[in-house]
């Protein structure tokens, strides 16, 4: 009896405490949003903790779910610290998310957009995000990689807006390409430049030219993060096209369960702020010439979606004027991308389409040759300004037509500035298509299969219109007309197989198996009246207007490329404490003699995690060590191996100076590049402090170039043989820290640093080939008709500098005889002396981070220290005329004159020294600088809940703002040249610009 009461009671106590605590179950809602900016965040996953009850925040960031009281609710979000709140008495529960810069940091995607976790990684890779990118945005995205990537040299563009941009990763290592692959969503995007300048002179047939290249064309608000693959290791499984690094780019797409409109203006302001010193007089012609630049970059991105598709459409435009008159851009970029997820997301879709059109008009140039700038750091009238002659033209009767108003009479290299950019104009109109396909189809829980798909066309056009009254010595008579066309297309795919699982519980698989093939076509129109052909009719810029005769050049070229590659990796855990690497490839490519077409790649890490291997101080949050070796090769061009003969336009026959070809005897073979690398890395504090530091050495060898032969044994001037040895070793070091993290003020600063050593171990191999002369140096760029000259020599390094330098006494006096100074001919390679290397001894970037309440400060101290420049542009500014200040301020210069010392006048002795073959030895600067490159101050305004905005933020925004040091008297961070020639030198290249401005990011 009395156990059955007490089996009642509890019963009825049981029955109780069930009614009461059900009755304390009530509705909860609330509001998400990021710490960081206030944004609403959707999708946020809500969940009660210990159930199955869960929810989903909307577009605005709202949710509303059940639970009782004292239920932990938890909300999780992808790149967000996961946030737990007990359930009290209240019905509102509104939550702020903080960034989670460990969870953004743990995933990258590597090669072949393989996912993989930061720490099982044996090599080194750093990621940049879109905010980084585009806190003061450029019209080409990988100009704001610099500084702020360790082991990455990026030198800008010296043409300009549009312009395209030279990257090195750890330093040169190839007399061919040197330039990093680019991939966009795990497939290689095809990144052709028309043409770069390649002599200090000039080029006779259109001007020194940057044609541009594909990266410009991107629209920067479409990429979402950007991560770099420094080494071969990293790069391996790409073959030879990731010879020089990956620069992986992974754009934005639609998210489920959210809809969102962004909107982004900036509007910058651009003048000349770096030119050499110039007179007064000179200076304010100069400044009346150049213009104020204009810039505006406009983007507008629509997202959404469902569980089962998203899109995501983008359009952008700029518009900008450049600081040289007439000179302008129009781009716009439209991206579509659709994702879905189909069978129980089983299937995954991704499809992409991106089309760009860009068009400049004047792009700048460099060297001497259709250059306004010649006529205008010459002029020297004492009685009118430069701008007196901006009415460029008058009527000459005899031929009725308008004939080149100037000064003086005009010469091979000095023309009306204005003439030039009105009367020799060019226009340049860039296009690319990129279309894409990826299906990934999960056949289990360990086993998914992809394939890839991508059509990507590059189209590049120059025209320059040459009206008569020209120079002589760039066009006849009666004008010229000159038209380039470029047409590359790379077709892409792939076939992998991903396999992710566990062996047993102490050993994870990580795998792929795959092929690709890559088909690559350039098809190349050349049409040119020519210096002596020219137009049977003045300023009529038509085909059918050209002269019949054998001078007038009509070329048409088709080149096609073929590599079909099978490639596997995998990644081995013990106990996700210890992680193997190994990856193999191996390439067939159409460039190649069939029965010698085929070279593999291979490359094996090996990484440990110190901080779950081994006890560590409690400070310690995460640490590891890593070690990588790699073998990567690097093919061959079209034509190169098996040259045609080229064919004479007008009944010519084919020419009969035969290409150069292989030596006679040998077997070609792709370079070859060796690389070892050692690192660690180590986080303390809960992330608040970290380093990452590591060592690579790189040797290529098998360098592929053309050889001087002994005509009457081979029957050709020269002929290619693989030979040579490039030795690159570095150190490479990022550290971040957050000193200041509190919820109105956080800080977070980071440093990159680099150093490179760069050795040509050896030009020639020793091979004993009849008819082979062993070189004595490789030529960068040749001296021609100037005195400036890069050569590789066996003991020197890639970028070395060579200039005719002055004879010196015992006191290092100048030697002048009669009225001459005497050059120095001692150690001469090509009858010049080494004079400096163009590459800095080290890089350091400081890029800082500031967040006080709703306002934000953000800027980037850029250094580059060591290495030396040439200013080509005062030794020839003062050797035509008095227009330097260093002329006109009458200071004199010790000299020994026939034996005798003596003074003389600066005006006398840079007017002997100068010119455009003079002594450029005395031109030498060091290239040593440290700017503010970047700088942005900018307020999230707070926004009521009826606002139409979900996010509202200004910002005023500057770059390459002042040099805290320079020596130099132009911008050293300019190149004349994105390829390997013309490195160190500037040669009348566009002054550097200051650029100011407003950005505005909107979210609706």
């Amino acid at each position: 009896m009395k156990q059955n009461l007490r089996r009642l009671f509890l019963f009825s106590f049981l029955l109780f405490l069930g009614s009461w605590t059900f009755a304390q179950e009530k509705e909860i809602s609330g509001n998400v949003t990021s710490k960081e900016d206030g944004i609403p965040l959707p999708g946020v996953n809500v969940i009660v903790q210990g159930t199955t009850n869960g929810a989903q925040t909307d577009f605005d960031g709202n949710y509303s779910i059940t639970a009782n009281i004292g239920d932990v609710l938890v909300f999780s979000y992808v790149g967000m610290t996961t946030a737990e709140v007990t359930v009290a008495d209240s019905s509102t529960i509104n939550v702020q998310l903080e960034e989670d810069a460990q969870q953004l940091k743990e995933v990258v995607v590597t090669a072949l957009g393989i996912k993989k976790t930061r720490k099982s990684l044996t090599y080194a890779a750093q990621d940049i995000n879109a905010d980084e990118l585009n806190k003061a945005k450029q019209t080409n995205p990988i100009n704001s990689l610099s500084g702020k990537v360790s082991g990455v040299s990026i030198t800008r563009s010296s043409s300009g807006v549009g312009g395209s941009v030279k990257v090195t990763l750890r330093g040169n290592s190839s007399i061919g390409n040197n330039q990093p692959l680019y991939v966009v969503d795990g497939v290689p995007l095809s990144n052709p430049s028309a043409s770069q300048p390649g002599d200090t002179f000039g080029d006779i047939n259109g001007g020194n030219r940057d044609g541009g290249d594909a990266l410009s064309l991107i629209n920067p608000d479409d990429i979402e993060s950007l991560t770099v693959l420094k080494g071969a290791s990293a790069s391996a499984l790409y073959g030879s096209a990731g010879l020089n690094g990956v620069i992986l780019i992974t754009t934005k797409k639609g998210r489920s369960g959210s809809f969102k409109v962004d909107f982004s203006s900036n509007l910058t302001v651009e003048s000349a702020a770096y030119t050499m010193d110039f007179s007064d007089a000179t200076q304010d012609n100069i400044d009346d010439f150049l213009d104020t630049g204009v810039t505006n970059i406009n983007s507008l991105s629509i997202s959404g979606g469902t569980d089962t598709a998203q899109t995501y459409f983008s359009y952008s435009n700029s518009f900008a004027s450049g600081i040289l008159p007439t000179n302008n851009l129009k781009q716009h970029t439209f991206n579509i991308r659709e994702t879905a997820q189909l069978f129980n997301d089983r299937l995954n879709i991704n499809a992409s389409v991106m089309a760009s059109t860009q068009s400049i008009k004047n792009r700048p140039i460099s060297g001497l040759y259709f250059n306004p700038l010649v006529g205008a750091y010459a002029f020297d009238s004492g009685s009118e300004r430069l701008s007196n002659y901006a009415d460029f033209e008058s009527f000459e009767p005899n031929r009725n037509i308008m004939a080149q108003r100037w000064f003086r009479g005009t010469s091979d290299i000095e023309q009306n500035p204005y003439w030039i950019i009105n009367r020799n104009a060019s226009e340049d109109t860039n296009k690319k298509l990129v279309a894409s396909l990826n299906l990934n189809f999960k056949v289990n829980d360990w086993l998914s299969l992809q394939t890839r798909g991508t059509y990507d066309q590059s189209l590049f056009s120059f025209e320059r219109k040459i009206h008569a009254t020209t120079e002589a010595t760039l066009a006849p008579a009666n004008g010229r007309y000159i038209v380039f066309e470029n047409d590359y297309t790379q077709l892409y795919g792939d076939f992998i197989a991903n396999i992710n699982t566990n062996i047993n519980e102490t050993t994870s698989v990580t795998a792929i198996l795959g092929t690709s093939t890559t088909r690559t076509t350039t098809e190349n129109f050349n049409a040119d009246s020519g210096t002596n052909g020219g137009l049977q009719f003045a300023n009529v810029f038509a085909y059918q207007n050209f002269n019949g005769n054998p001078s007038v050049n009509f070329t048409q070229n088709s080149y096609e490329t073929r590599v079909n590659s099978v490639f596997a990796s995998a990644t081995i855990g013990f106990n996700d404490k210890i992680y193997v690497d190994l990856t193999a490839r191996n390439d067939w490519t159409s460039t190649l003699p069939a029965e010698n077409n085929s070279f593999f790649y291979p490359s094996v890490g090996v990484t440990g995690v110190l901080s779950e291997l081994i006890e560590l101080p409690e400070s310690v949050s995460f640490a590891k060590v890593r070690a990588s070796y790699a073998e990567v090769g690097n093919g061959f061009g079209a034509d190169l191996i098996s040259p045609n003969n080229s064919i004479i336009f007008g009944g010519g026959g084919v020419n009969p100076t035969d290409p150069i070809r292989p030596f006679p005897g040998s077997t070609p073979k792709p370079e070859r590049q060796k690389s070892f690398e050692i690192g660690t890395e180590w986080r303390f504090n809960n992330n608040r402090l970290g380093f990452d530091i590591g060592y690579y050495n790189t040797k290529t060898v098998d360098q592929y170039y053309a050889f001087s032969t002994s005509v009457s044994i081979i029957g050709a001037p020269q002929a290619n043989l693989n030979s040579g040895e490039i030795l690159n070793k570095g150190i490479e070091a990022s550290v971040f820290a957050i000193p200041i993290q509190k919820d109105d003020f956080k800080w977070t600063t980071n440093v990159n640093f680099a150093a490179n050593k760069n050795e040509i171990v050896r030009i020639y191999n020793g091979q004993q080939l009849e008819g082979l002369i062993e070189p004595e140096f490789f030529t960068l760029s040749g001296k021609g008709v100037n005195t400036f000259g890069s050569y590789l020599v066996e003991g020197g390094s890639f970028g070395d500098i060579y200039a005719q330098v002055v004879r010196r006494n015992a006191d290092g006096l100048p030697i002048i005889e009669g009225d001459a100074v005497i050059a120095n001919d001692d150690n001469t390679v090509d009858g010049l002396t080494k004079v400096g290397n163009a590459n800095p001894d080290f890089t350091l970037g400081w890029n800082n981070s500031f967040r006080i309440k709703n306002f934000t400060v953000d800027f980037l101290i850029d250094g580059k220290f060591g290495g030396e420049t040439m200013s080509m542009t005062e030794a020839i500014v003062e050797g035509f005329s008095n227009n330097s200040a260093r002329e006109t301020n009458n200071g004199s210069v010790n000299v020994q004159v026939d034996g005798s010392a003596t003074t003389i006048s600066a005006q006398e002795y840079y007017g002997k020294v100068g010119g455009r073959n003079g002594f450029t030895g005395e031109y030498i600067y060091s290239a040593t600088n440290v700017r503010l490159a970047e700088f942005a101050l900018g307020y999230n305004f707070n926004l009521g809940e009826d606002s139409l905005f979900k996010s509202v933020k200004a910002s005023l925004v500057g770059n390459n703002l002042f040099f805290f040091h320079k020596d130099a008297p132009h911008d050293p961070n300019l190149s004349l040249s994105t390829g390997n020639a013309l490195q160190g030198v500037d040669v009348l290249g566009l002054p550097s610009s200051r650029s100011i401005g407003l950005n505005l990011n909107v979210t609706f």
